[in-house]
């Protein structure tokens, strides 16, 4: 049986009527003697009601019989009051004012009792008022009026489809002309949709009931095309037996798989599959990390998603913030925050500065010593060896601009970067000189790339002594290479034959151990020796073969013979090698006999010119011009020597020389250099970048190690900045420009391409090195090309393209690839000054460089910028002690040496070939007698 729920509490009945000799229900007479407050039971009379403002809540089981059920009497405690009723007066809206005041405290629920028993409230406060009026002089109360509790009301919940006000406002939004537009749409969509889907399901019954009635009838056309149909069969047949066969083909590999590596031990069958499994590994592309590039982790799910597959997560992420303005331990990314990238490497940090180095003031231990792995304690210098560059600090702050990034450049500034010397590098190009012309090519399959260097690097031991002791100074790998090399003639093309390159001679190298091998011009070839008078001509050419190296025997010990320093010819120091010849041809009866003579000069012609054309790069003019004791020098150095190359390209070389340089400008052409006006010690270079020139000031040296026609025009320019008064300045620079105007510069033009129609017609003549010139008796190329072109000028213009004069002799290079090139890709040639045209569709790459030669003028004209002595009477020329010519650093007298120093050096000038030996010798004597002895530097190179 469910009970019936409480009610709300109901108010407080208003309190009851004050009776004379009666005190009010639950107050305790007060005493007139103590104010100790006393309980007493009081008896309650009907009409009594509590003051306190307690009352009991009677659960009543029927309205009608709660208002004549007598309520339970129960003793309350209550305190002791005195109540005077003052003035009570009733407003006309029915609002109680007591003493002037308006009652407050009313809740909700008095407030609407009184709307709902109007007419019962208006009775009784005039009841009240009449009463407040008779007895409101009577009484008075000791306290204020007490403020009526607020009741707390059960809380009822009214569905939402109950509340009127929601219902009211769904129903005016679905009235509008909005939702009724919508409807209308809905409406008619859903019609729409229907008409769809009962003309789907109309089509598709027709479909099906079409389909049902179109029966294939018999095929009764056989025997029509019998030659087709068979040729068809035949196709079908052939397809499936080459199916069947590649199938049991297949099936037998995998068997004699299977029993190959159930034969094959455990131990290599696991070594097989760790191969295979690297293999695998390796096809996959990967990326290369930068040095301290914050990796992200790809996870192991989603990974067959088409998008990851395409990400490269190994790549670096863009920096979106120019920070080249920034300092270097600035330039990360989140700089200052937790996630920032970290700089913990010294590269670019000078941790060798004999102060104690990142501007701490660490005093130099006496006895110091260099270090495998680190820079010289004692020195400061960037060693990586033992071997050491001792120097003092300078007494001031030195700056000192290179202009040229070849190996003579990237020598002074190693040298100088090592001291208290702040180097600026000022490069034309976007890369450094050296290496601006080599080129990468990819490996398939790989990723190590094969960097080509332009030109060809290689050095000879005896030659290049001191480029090999810088070598070992880096710490540079070298590897020997012993060229071989075929001697060819170019016979042009004609009306009546094709275009030949003959061979006849082949010099497998080694100063000669290797010896020499029989050329196909010979004759000796496997037709010949099959054939019925292979014993007869078989004889003939040994016997013509062993004559000829007989021949070549004896001009080599000849010509070994006379570069011999102390038989060399008197006045041969400014002898031409023209002259040389000529005045060294044999004359005597037995010569005459024997023809030694006529061979003298084929050997001149056809061998030693070749020869020093390709290692000069020049045309056979030039040669012919040369001075011929640097040729008689090269030939004595060179004897019982072998040939090097850096193993990982002069690229390596450069990133070790170039290591220590603080600021290197490249893409900056050098418009002018200019003495600086407030301060005459020092010198500006203007560099044009763009629109704007940019002025590098505060230069003490300037070093140019570029070509001297590049040289000159930057000289003249400083000439013009010169004030005045500097007369004895401006004599001296024009000295050096004077010296300069005299060294000749020839165009030399290198190509890597893939056309082997460059090397000699039989393979079996082609060698490391393949030197070709023009048969002598051969019609000239320049006519048969003029009879083609209309002028000679669109014959110069041609030969500017892809290829040189015939005058010129061509060195082709046989590349040697790096261990994993595959061996189907076709061989790459470098080719030196080709006077033969290769097909556009085969090359890699084309250089045009400018290369120094030397003539009996600017030998002469060398004495001013280099000056050999202390040379002993079995050295070559090269090979005495040298130092710097009078006109270095145009500071002669000593008004000048507060003057900006300007230096010289590069390959030509030195006292030898143009090479590069000639630019470390040159760069050596620069850095320690020109400017370490200007500006007191007690310096010593051991290398």
């Amino acid at each position: 049986m469910s009970t019936r729920p409480k009610q709300a509490p109901r108010m407080a009945r208003p309190a009851a009527r004050y009776w004379a000799g009666k005190a009010p229900k639950n107050i305790v007479g007060a005493d007139s003697d103590t104010e100790d407050e006393e309980e007493q039971p009081q008896t309650e009379e009907e009409g009594d009601v509590n003051i306190g403002g307690e009352q009991e809540i009677i659960q009543d089981r029927d309205e009608d019989e709660d208002e004549d059920m007598p309520m339970k009497k129960q003793g309350l405690k209550s305190k002791s009051m005195n109540i005077a009723l003052r003035d009570v007066d009733i407003s006309t809206d029915g609002k109680v004012i007591v003493a002037g005041r308006r009652e407050s405290g009313k809740t909700v629920l008095e407030e609407d009792e009184e709307s709902e028993d109007e007419s019962e409230e208006d009775i009784e406060s005039k009841v009240k008022q009449e009463e407040s009026e008779e007895d409101s002089s009577e009484y008075e109360s000791d306290s204020e009026e007490e403020q009526k509790p607020k009741l707390q009301f059960r809380p009822v919940f009214v569905a939402k489809r109950n509340r009127e006000t929601i219902a009211e406002r769904e129903q005016m939004a679905e009235d509008t002309e909005e939702a009724l537009k919508r409807k209308e749409m809905e409406l008619e969509e859903r019609r729409k949709q229907s008409h769809d889907l009962v003309a789907e399901s109309i089509r598709r019954e027709l479909a099906e009931k079409e389909k049902e009635e179109q029966v294939p009838d018999v095929d009764d056309t056989d025997g029509l095309d019998p030659a087709g149909e068979f040729e068809a069969w035949r196709l079908r047949e052939l397809a499936r037996i080459k199916k069947e066969k590649e199938e049991e083909i297949r099936r037998e590999q995998e068997r004699e798989e299977i029993e190959r590596r159930r034969a094959m031990p455990e131990e290599q069958r696991l070594k097989e599959d760790l191969e295979r499994a690297q293999k695998l590994r390796d096809e996959k592309p990967k990326g290369q990390q930068k040095f301290l590039q914050k990796y992200w982790h790809k996870g192991a799910f989603h990974q067959d998603t088409e998008i990851l597959k395409r990400h490269d997560f190994t790549e670096a992420t863009e920096s979106t913030m120019d920070v080249s303005l920034l300092p270097k331990v600035m330039q990360v990314k989140n700089f200052g925050k937790r996630s920032r990238t970290k700089y913990t490497h010294l590269l670019d940090q000078d941790t060798t500065i004999a102060t104690g180095g990142f501007g701490g003031t660490a005093p130099v231990k006496a006895g110091g010593k260099s270090t495998e792995a680190g820079g010289c304690f004692l020195c400061g210098g960037p060693h990586m060896k033992k071997v050491l560059i001792h120097w003092n600090s300078m007494p001031r702050a030195v700056k000192v601009a290179v202009v040229g990034t070849g190996l003579a450049g990237l020598s002074a500034a190693y040298l100088l970067s090592g001291s208290s010397t702040e180097v600026d590098f000022e490069v034309h190009s976007s890369t450094l000189g050296m290496d601006s012309s080599s080129i990468t090519l990819p490996i398939p399959g790989k990723e190590q790339k094969w960097r080509i260097d332009v030109p060809m690097r290689s050095f000879q031991s005896g030659y290049y002594d001191t480029l090999i002791s810088l070598y070992k100074h880096l710490g540079i790998s070298f590897r020997k290479t012993d060229f071989s090399y075929s001697f060819s003639r170019l016979i042009p093309e004609t009306v009546y034959a094709s275009r030949k390159i003959t061979t006849d001679v082949i010099y497998n190298g080694n100063s000669g151990i290797a010896g020499m091998s029989i050329p196909s011009s010979m004759g000796l070839n496997e037709k010949v020796l099959s054939s019925i008078h292979a014993a007869a001509s078989g004889a003939y050419a040994y016997g013509i073969f062993t004559l000829m190296c007989f021949k070549l025997l004896i001009l080599y010990i000849r010509v070994l013979f006379l570069s011999i320093p102390i038989f060399r010819p008197q006045g041969v120091e400014e002898m031409t090698f023209r002259t040389w010849s000529a005045s060294t041809t044999p004359r005597g009866f037995i010569a005459q006999c024997t023809m030694l003579d006529l061979a003298w000069v084929e050997f001149t012609q056809d061998l030693l010119v070749p020869l020093f054309s390709a290692v000069c790069t020049a045309p056979e003019s030039n040669v012919y011009d040369h001075p011929v004791e640097e040729f008689l020098d090269y030939i004595w150095l060179t004897l019982g020597y072998h040939h090097y190359v850096a193993l990982n390209g002069v690229q390596e070389v450069v990133s070790k020389l170039i290591a220590g340089v603080q600021h290197v400008h490249l893409s900056s052409p050098i418009s002018s250099i200019q003495m600086n006006p407030d301060d005459p010690t020092t010198s500006s270079i203007h560099v044009s970048t763009g629109s704007r020139v940019q002025i590098h000031t505060g230069f003490h040296h300037i070093i140019f190690a570029t070509q001297a026609v590049r040289a000159v025009p930057l000289l003249e320019s400083f000439v013009s900045s010169l004030p005045p008064h500097a007369k004895a300045k401006r004599r001296a620079v024009e000295e050096q420009i004077a010296c300069l105007r005299q060294f000749t510069y020839c165009s030399t033009l290198v190509i890597n391409h893939t056309d082997s129609s460059l090397m000699p017609d039989n393979i079996e003549d082609k060698r490391d090195l393949n030197l070709i010139s023009l048969d002598r008796d051969a019609p000239s190329i320049v006519t048969d090309v003029q009879k083609v072109n209309s002028s000679e000028t669109e014959v110069e213009d041609s030969w500017s393209l892809r290829c040189l004069p015939p005058s010129y002799t061509m060195a082709t290079h046989v590349l040697t690839p790096p261990e994993g090139y595959p061996a189907h890709l076709p061989t790459i040639y470098q080719t030196t000054n080709p006077i033969i045209e290769p097909r556009e569709s085969r090359i890699l790459s084309v250089a045009t460089l400018e290369r120094a030669v030397l003539t009996v003028q600017s030998k002469r004209a060398l004495k001013c910028l280099n000056v050999r002595y202390s040379r002993k009477w079995w050295h070559a020329a090269s090979r005495g002690k040298s130092g710097l010519g009078p006109l270095q650093g145009a500071r002669r007298g000593n008004e000048l040496k507060q003057t900006p120093g300007i230096w010289i050096c590069g390959s030509f000038a030195y006292s030898g070939i143009p090479l590069l030996e000639g630019c470390v010798v040159s760069a050596k004597n620069v850095v320690e007698q020109g400017i370490w002895k200007s500006e007191g530097v007690r310096g010593h190179i051991p290398w």
